[in-house]
């Protein structure tokens, strides 16, 4: 199981090399960012585009990315670099050169995320942006470390010809199990994905942050207990303190904050459709976001090997399903999961996509890890509740929507609505509580059509799921007349589903969850919130981007939820800078 790794490819190039024979570390990763077709009103006959190369970088604070920029439509390619909106940076977001060399800030900025922007000298309207996260997850620590961090198996490479591929995670959290203490991670970064072995050393940094085991590291732990994939319960694994080398608070990098490390809460809880959540790991460092399924039925890509070996499948139930792509990346496997309020862990964070994260239950994985002797079951090592402050460019990002939301609804999606409608719409329209009955877009589904009903109040009977077969969209008319009114209405639509509609919904995705599955276009089934009925459940279902499938409106009465996904892996997800290193 590669699911976060972050993985740091090795390539030897026999010349200019150092005495140490480390040659060159440099960023790399690909696409860019193309921008609108310059205005005609310009004078320009060509359109005039600027990409920006990589699109995320993630560094330490002082560290450097190199950036490029392709401009097109002009013979004028030239550009100009601004950090964090200043031209060239400054000593707060960062600098930047002529040439795109960025050298982030000596201190960690909050927020972490810094934009990056090429701007066309030919056309100063174009422009294109990249992303430098600057955070300390991924850096050497004097022992004793905080977690939160870089880190893995020392063994956890593989040589192809004279190239070396080095995979790493992140070392979650600390536990206590027998009087002893043991870091808490992922199988696939500790044992290798079944690969390792008890005894095993694991570092701080991992070999993906240290040239493949050339940079300063440290070993913290060493591999003790690993739950096996084939059991398909959870991707955890613990290793051995050893020594004084790991704080024994079990403090986390970042988790009050940036800059502001802080044990997690030693209550654990379970996840709960919606639960504000937050991580730090060593790729992407302190991120929030929320739960949009629990109780899921997924599927997870591993490989036998860093970067090679073979693919394998494992599917898991009973999962947290994590929204938006700014919560994870390559790297980040193994972080803890917390409530963002309390800090009261939640889940195990082990793999991801484009589009969302996957963890364990927190409580699964710990009983999971069981003395098999004494039937013991380890603790969270943490403190009281204390809340996560979490950095002003994540959440805004958290529940971003997927490549389907942009597409047109087809001619025949709108003349099925279309037709739904008309038939339906005086039905609807004898409650006194309905303004509209219209035509739109579903978002549950947002491929497929819906009909829009708009209620100035509380409808006095159920809007019915579908019409016709044609989806329902309820949404509520925003007469903000006065602040307090503004509010209640906000407050009405957040309202969190409720527990006998989350049973509901879980009665009918335990039902069906297999059939579904079965079609090989469906790599997950969960249960969470339907988007087209604030308070109402759905059963979520993921669908791998590119396949066709058609998911019913409704399944056992309960709304269902298509969000389009790439396939969830343990490795290579994401837009993750990979970088390169060469040494002889």
């Amino acid at each position: 199981m590669e699911l976060k790794k972050y993985e740091s490819q090795l390539r030897a190039i026999l010349v200019g090399l150092s005495s140490m024979g480390v040659i060159s570390c440099g960023g790399g990763g690909g696409g860019g960012n193309v921008n609108t077709p310059s205005n005609p009103s310009s004078g320009n006959a060509q359109m005039i585009g600027v990409t920006v190369s990589p699109t995320t970088a993630n560094l330490s604070p002082g560290g450097t990315e190199q950036f490029s920029a392709a401009v097109t439509g002009t013979t004028n390619t030239a550009v100009t670099w601004s950090a964090g909106g200043v031209q060239g940076g400054n000593s707060t977001f960062g600098t930047i050169n002529s040439q795109g060399l960025y050298t982030a800030p000596p201190n960690l900025p909050n927020p972490i995320g810094i934009k990056i922007v090429a701007t066309s000298i030919a056309d100063g309207t174009k422009s294109a942006s990249a992303t430098a996260r600057v955070h300390d997850n991924l850096t050497f620590q004097n022992a004793p470390i905080k977690l939160g961090t870089s880190g893995g198996n020392v063994t956890d490479q593989t040589r192809t010809g004279n190239m070396i591929f080095c995979c790493s995670g992140t070392l979650g959290s600390l536990i206590s199990r027998g009087g002893s203490l043991y870091i808490l991670s992922n199988n696939h970064v500790l044992d290798k994905s079944d690969q390792g072995a008890v005894g095993d050393e694991i570092s701080q940094p991992g070999l993906a942050d240290t040239n493949c085991g050339q940079g300063s590291k440290t070993t913290v732990a060493t591999m003790a207990q690993a739950v096996p994939l084939s059991l398909h319960t959870v991707d955890a694994a613990m290793a051995k303190v050893v020594g004084q080398t790991v704080d024994p608070s079990g403090s986390i990098l970042d988790l009050s904050g940036i800059g502001q490390p802080a044990p997690p809460s030693s209550t654990v809880i379970d996840p709960s459709v919606g639960m504000s959540v937050s991580k730090s790991g060593d790729a992407t460092g302190l991120t929030c976001s929320n739960i949009n399924a629990i109780d899921e039925l997924v599927q997870v890509t591993y490989q036998t090997q860093c970067q090679g070996g073979t693919e394998f499948k494992v599917t898991f139930d009973h999962q947290i399903g994590i929204a938006g792509s700014p919560f994870s990346d390559n790297g980040d496997s193994g972080s803890l999961v917390v409530e963002t309020g309390t800090s009261r862990p939640v889940g195990l964070l082990y793999a991801g996509s484009d589009t969302g994260t996957v963890a364990n239950p927190i409580r699964t994985v710990l009983n999971a890890l069981k003395d098999p002797d004494t039937g013991e079951v380890p603790q969270i090592v943490g403190r009281g509740d204390h809340p996560v402050s979490c950095p002003a460019t994540t959440q805004a990002h958290a529940g971003t929507a997927g490549p389907q939301a942009r597409s047109a609804l087809t001619q025949s999606e709108i003349s099925r609505a279309t037709l739904a409608r008309n038939h339906r719409m005086f039905e609807l329209m004898q409650d006194s509580a309905v303004d509209s009955v219209e035509v739109g877009r579903s978002d549950d589904n947002p491929t497929e059509s819906a009909i829009v009903v708009t209620l100035h109040n509380r409808a006095s009977l159920p809007i019915p799921a579908q019409v016709d077969g044609v989806r329902t969209k309820i949404v509520q008319r925003s007469e903000p007349t006065s602040s307090l009114q503004t509010q209640a209405r906000q407050a009405e639509v957040a309202i969190p589903v409720g527990d006998s509609e989350i049973t509901r919904a879980r009665t009918a995705k335990q039902a069906r969850a297999k059939e579904l599955m079965a079609n090989p276009a469906i790599i997950g089934v969960g249960v969470g919130a339907s988007s087209d009925s604030p308070g109402e459940s759905a059963v979520v279902v993921f669908v791998e981007q590119g396949k066709s499938v058609t998911v019913p409106a409704v399944i056992d009465g309960v709304r269902t939820r298509v969000i389009a996904t790439d396939p969830f892996r343990t490795f290579k997800w994401g837009k993750s800078t990979v970088k390169a290193c060469s040494r002889k």
